[in-house]
């Protein structure tokens, strides 16, 4: 591989080690707030610390704890950010493989507008060259999660225009541990977690595997597989030497694997309504395969005199294969066909196998189906230096963290062709050439600074956060290399004023950032300017946050997926101004009714409005004719999620229902046409405990209770339904 050859290696470590004499001689910063909490890892959260910090945090943004995380469950990460505001999914496959994730506007499109992190490193699989989160921690392993908005996204980078989602994994406990967690249920859904933990003196370590997967609630025409199996394995090690400073040496491995028979290919919206469950038979090939290995290590200290270290390297590898439905050969798309089957019988019949593949002079109804086969890669170091002052009554801390980062991926997409013959998909053996070949890499140099004063009721954090992006495509199939060289000076700005010991206001400007894609030159980079302010209540039993946001993008950037038609992959196209505004609400209680019950509560709720702010025709697919005024797709009006939970010393009961408003599909204004929109999604979940003594719990898990159908997407292609009511049981043991 690159990275290990004696050259790069040279040439990274010359590269690494003018970064850290930078960042020495500045004496300055790690991360934003880094303890946490009642965890014995440090150094892995970002923003969230103490209760106090909280409190007084100048910016907005959301931990999702352990105890949230333990009510419901949840192995779909789209379910777990549903509880932070400000957060819109598209779901796809409604189990959550392949999140899309949006926040305040960012395109949720694969999730490839916000920066996703495990324990404060960047985990998609290049978040450079190719950012599309085909690869995302499993939720099931997860410890906590913090959402990072407003001015508090700029340390995250490199996508910062709605914000960042730190998954923080499970830490290496403080006593000895045996745990094993065991869950069945509907479609014969499973879950085998394993966990053993030890402890010795000052080194401990945390070993786990994981496997959970379905045999899918689709039925494919003719019978054939439509589930998933994914499995993980997981070691952290940590060594706290017995020194007068205090510090720690932490390794993460990890490797996990996937085996999904999933597919781009949906249904009509008739097909859909009568049958969600159904699948065509031109999807029986699909198939995703994919292996992901990881090595972490972190180092970090903290001194006497006030001052922070904290490092962290890098590697990350995923290999993965989508052998998928891509359309037809020479016919017409198949958005077009399931959009108006009408309009397009003979393809929509040859795609439900009622009808024999049919080549002709004027229609070719011969099926695509292509393997896109990627390779990624990513590697670094980033460093984080604080240092504490006290001067009489103001607490003041400067910060720099700097990051250097290399990523790549090799892209090799196959083309196959099969013919329908009586409802089998039948190749027709005709030698076909590669769609794409080509290499993508890029090395980027980030730094961060920030300066956060407290004085009386006042915090202050001001930051600034710079860029530099060197990227290229090595294209082998028309043998041309492009290059692009990228920089970014993005400054941000926090404030938070305590009113009273419980009411506190703030207020924020930052602005976002996103990088275009490696060899686009002459493609400007995403930007936009991020405005919030509201109020934080904070009480013994309740605390609540209203924030109002506003996000002004200077250059919308639309990026062409292998989904999308008329456009080479990684193609980029500019959408011009456009404004995204909103309000977001959450809150949080818990009441002791008595001795023995304890009631707890939370809601979170978002509106948002966005509108483009010039006409335009464009190529993708995904815009086409824009008016001025008209909204972005796949930006609800009105999403949120209420719960309410009891819990005594022997049961606990949680109940949550989740709402997401229609989303249109595609820019427009007024009323949303059937075919071009989601439908509105409300959805009951439950989940009830028995605690039978200090060493086993068990549950039943019931999703959508009530069974509601509905359209969730029509991308990549047609129709897509949410997961039907699904009931599981689950055993946790402690020994």
């Amino acid at each position: 591989m690159q990275w290990f050859s004696h050259d790069r290696m040279y040439e990274v470590s010359v590269k690494m080690f003018k970064g850290l004499f930078v960042a020495f001689v500045c004496l300055t910063s790690t991360s934003l707030m880094a303890s946490q909490g009642d965890s014995p890892d440090i150094r892995e959260v970002l923003v969230f610390g103490t209760k106090e910090q909280k409190e007084k945090l100048p910016g907005s943004g959301t931990q999702i704890g352990p105890s949230q995380l333990a009510k419901q469950d949840y192995s779909d990460l789209n379910e777990i950010l549903s509880s932070a505001p400000g957060v819109y999914v598209r779901e796809e496959d409604a189990f959550g493989l392949r999140p899309n994730i949006g926040i305040r506007g960012a395109t949720s499109d694969r999730s490839q507008k916000i920066t996703l992190m495990e324990d404060g490193v960047l985990i998609t699989p290049a978040p450079y060259s190719a950012p599309a989160a085909y690869y995302i921690t499993n939720p099931s392993r997860l410890f906590s999660v913090e959402v990072l908005k407003g001015p508090s996204a700029i340390q995250a980078g490199p996508h910062t225009v709605g914000g960042a989602v730190n998954l923080i994994t499970r830490p290496v406990p403080t006593k000895n541990i045996n745990e094993v967690e065991l869950t069945t249920g509907t479609d014969s859904f499973h879950k085998v977690v394993g966990s053993v933990g030890r402890v010795h003196d000052n080194f401990g370590y945390l070993l786990s595997a994981l496997s959970y997967g379905s045999d899918g609630f689709k039925q494919l025409d003719g019978g054939g597989d439509t589930g998933f199996i994914r499995n993980d394995i997981n070691a952290k090690f940590r060594w706290e030497p017995d020194t007068e400073v205090d510090q720690a040496i932490t390794l993460k491995l990890g490797f996990a694997e996937e085996d999904a028979d999933e597919s781009y290919l949906g249904l009509t919206d008739a097909d859909s309504h009568q049958s969600p469950e159904r699948r065509y038979p031109a999807s029986k090939l699909d198939r995703f395969v994919s292996k992901h290995r990881q090595v972490h290590l972190n180092y970090s200290a903290d001194f006497d005199s006030g001052f922070g270290l904290d490092t962290k390297a890098y590697f990350n590898e995923f290999h993965r294969s989508w052998n998928k439905f891509a359309g037809f050969i020479d016919g017409p798309s198949p958005q077009n066909v399931l959009r108006d089957p009408s309009s397009y019988v003979s393809a929509y019949e040859t795609l439900t196998g009622e009808r024999d593949s049919k080549v002709g002079y004027f229609t070719d109804l011969t099926i695509d189906v292509t393997d896109n086969n990627r390779k990624y890669s990513s590697r670094g170091i980033q460093v984080d230096l604080t240092k504490d002052f006290l001067f009489s009554t103001i607490d003041y801390r400067v910060k720099l963290g700097m990051r250097y980062h290399e990523d790549d991926v090799r892209r090799h997409h196959k083309q196959r062709s099969y013919l329908m013959a009586s409802g089998e998909m039948v190749s027709d053996g005709i030698a076909r050439p590669y769609k794409t070949i080509n290499h993508a890499q890029t090395d980027a140099i980030a730094v961060f600074f920030s300066n956060e004063l407290n004085w009386l009721d006042w915090t202050l954090n001001l930051g600034i956060r710079y860029e530099d992006i060197q990227g290229s495509v090595d294209n082998k199939l028309s043998a041309a290399v492009s290059t692009n060289d990228q920089s970014i000076t993005a400054p941000g700005l926090g404030i938070h004023k305590q009113l009273t010991p419980s009411l506190g206001i703030l207020a924020g400007i930052y602005k976002g950032f996103s990088p275009s894609g490696p060899g686009k030159s002459g493609v400007e980079s995403e930007e936009s300017t991020n405005i919030e302010y509201g109020f934080r209540y904070t009480s013994e039993i309740f605390s609540g946050e209203l924030i109002w946001f506003r996000s002004d993008y200077d250059n919308l950037l639309g990026r062409c997926r292998a989904s999308d038609s008329d456009c080479d992959i990684g193609q980029e196209f500019s959408g011009g101004d456009v404004k995204v505004r909103g309000l977001e609400l959450v809150s949080e209680s818990q009441i002791y009714v008595s001795d023995a019950y304890l009631v707890t509560g939370r809601l979170n709720y978002t509106y948002s409005e966005s509108e483009f702010k010039t006409t335009f025709f464009s190529q993708f697919s995904q815009w086409g004719l824009v008016r001025k005024g008209d909204e972005l797709p796949y930006i609800p009006r009105h999403v949120g999620r209420a719960q309410l939970g009891v819990e005594t010393e022997h049961w606990s009961l949680d109940i949550s229902v989740k709402h997401q408003h229609e989303m249109r599909e595609e820019p427009g204004s007024g009323g949303i046409s059937e075919g071009l929109k989601t439908d509105t999604l409300t959805q009951l979940d439950l989940s009830m405990t028995w605690f039978f003594n200090d060493a086993t719990d068990l549950s039943l898990l019931i999703r959508n209770v009530t069974d509601t159908s509905t359209i969730v997407s029509h991308r990549p292609y047609g129709a897509r339904p949410n997961l039907p009511r699904t009931i599981l049981g689950r055993v946790k043991y402690r020994f």
